[in-house]
């Protein structure tokens, strides 16, 4: 395992969030499962059992980035990955390579500058970090509220296969 990936799954794991194995997914995808269009999401498209991720107890999708430094999950939104398919649902497996690993957000900006500029920007550059947390004017923490309760990644090569 490389320097960066090993990084990134320990602050994942610090805000939260888990590390799970292609094989592990069975497990995951159940009920009703939203899979993106994201081409890595490709081998699991037969597991979807809805269209809508608004309906969805878990969502896959795919991701741009991965930020070593913060254990954060980098989505540009637009046509094949909309804000919604990565905050509705409950649960959501991101699915992502180790090629898409970056040190740091700034590495990330600077890999996206010709995507993140006037005329051309997605709706939106979401950065997720562990499951969603909020707390109440008493501090007390509930996960969940604006977004999924549970993230996990999954490493796959260009095959879809564990890497």
């Amino acid at each position: 395992m490389n320097a960066l990936r090993e990084q990134f799954e320990q602050r994942l794991v610090q805000a939260g969030g888990c590390v799970v194995t292609p094989g592990d997914l069975d497990a995951l995808l159940v009920g009703k499962v939203f899979v993106s269009a994201h081409p890595m999401c490709r081998p699991w498209a037969g597991r979807a059992t809805c269209q809508d991720p608004r309906e969805a107890e878990v969502a896959l999708t795919g991701c741009d980035a991965l930020i070593a430094e913060t254990g954060t999950v980098a989505v540009l939104s637009g046509p094949v990955e909309t804000r919604l398919s990565t905050l509705t649902a409950p649960t959501h497996v991101v699915v992502g390579r180790e090629a898409q690993l970056a040190p740091d957000m700034e590495t990330v900006f600077d890999r996206f500058a010709d995507r993140l500029r006037p005329g051309v920007s997605p709706a939106s550059l979401m950065f997720i970090t562990g499951p969603s947390r909020t707390t109440d004017i008493e501090k007390t923490l509930v996960l969940g509220v604006h977004g999924p309760k549970k993230l996990a990644v999954v490493f796959v090569g260009d095959d879809g296969r564990a890497v």
